[in-house]
């Protein structure tokens, strides 16, 4: 699909670098902190793709959903349940003293919806916003959408079903406008994995990423069988007699959990490299089983 970015949002300096980086958008696009930039003034556009934080959606984090907190008064309140004009307002005392989650920032994506009103629109988020704890966050949410005239198709989908080797589960809603709509829109059928973990991976990877010798040597040697054979395990050749495989640690990296061909999702917590939760490292195996590194 052609076209042409007229705006984005992003507040960490970092993470706007690495977008304009991949995309090859222009930094002075960027419009900064959503909570900030007024809707009215910003450049018009005719097709938003987006999501809000999940931190306070996911089964990973707090779980705190969309619920603002009066400073003034302490009563707390879904945003989503206050006509938007009102939403400011704490509903018990009046205060605009408010604190808000990071996940509400949804509202604020309503805000710029409600505003421009593109032809069509993607949301994304975790599945749980559709889980029992938050789904009446999400109806309404919907419900907020349908109201300004659009109809919304969600659906959870696994990217490991869409040929990327990752089990991650997020829900996409596609909203289309109700006076463009002709109904026919399906998601896509699952397509078969074709890759698997070790095929993404680079060939030169620098030895900062490489487990220590003191937690490769804790680990099980040979590994303990826990899932797949190590002969049914796909192995991607790179030089001589070493092949990569796809695996499974926990205990900060020094029990082997078993193989596997996808990697599992990612966290926010990731970069601080392995825990004591499991997590998919990668085994580069030179020779014999008992001359591995991970």
């Amino acid at each position: 699909m052609d076209y042409q970015t007229a705006l984005f949002c992003e507040f960490d300096r970092y993470a706007a670098e690495s977008y304009c980086a991949v995309h090859g958008v222009d930094p002075t696009l960027n419009i900064g902190d959503i909570t900030k930039a007024d809707e009215k003034v910003v450049p018009d556009f005719n097709v938003m793709f987006g999501g809000s934080p999940c931190q306070d959606f996911s089964i990973a984090g707090k779980q705190g959903g969309a619920a603002w907190t009066c400073k003034h008064c302490g009563h707390v309140y879904n945003p989503l349940e206050a006509h938007y004009d009102q939403r400011d307002h704490c509903p018990k005392c009046g205060s605009t003293e408010i604190e808000k989650t990071r996940s509400s920032l949804l509202v604020e994506w309503l805000r710029f919806l409600r505003e421009k009103k593109p032809r069509f629109a993607i949301y994304e988020n975790v599945k749980n916003i559709t889980g029992s704890r938050f789904y009446a966050t999400f109806n309404l949410f919907v419900k907020e959408l349908e109201d300004y005239g659009y109809n919304v198709y969600w659906q959870v989908l696994n990217a490991k079903h869409y040929g990327i080797p990752q089990n991650r589960e997020r829900v996409y809603c596609v909203i289309i406008r109700k006076d463009l709509d002709n109904g026919k829109f399906k998601f896509p059928s699952p397509i078969p994995l074709k890759k698997a973990l070790v095929d993404m991976l680079e060939d030169k990877v620098d030895e900062r990423y490489y487990l220590p010798d003191d937690k490769v040597a804790a680990m099980i040697t040979p590994p303990v069988q826990t899932s797949a054979p190590a002969e049914e395990v796909p192995q991607t050749t790179t030089a001589g007699t070493c092949s990569l495989a796809g695996v499974k640690l926990s205990k900060k990296g020094t029990q082997f959990e078993g193989y596997c061909e996808t990697a599992l999702t990612l966290l926010a917590r990731d970069y601080k490299g392995f825990g004591n939760q499991q997590m998919t490292g990668v085994m580069e195996q030179h020779g014999t089983k008992e001359n591995s590194e991970i």
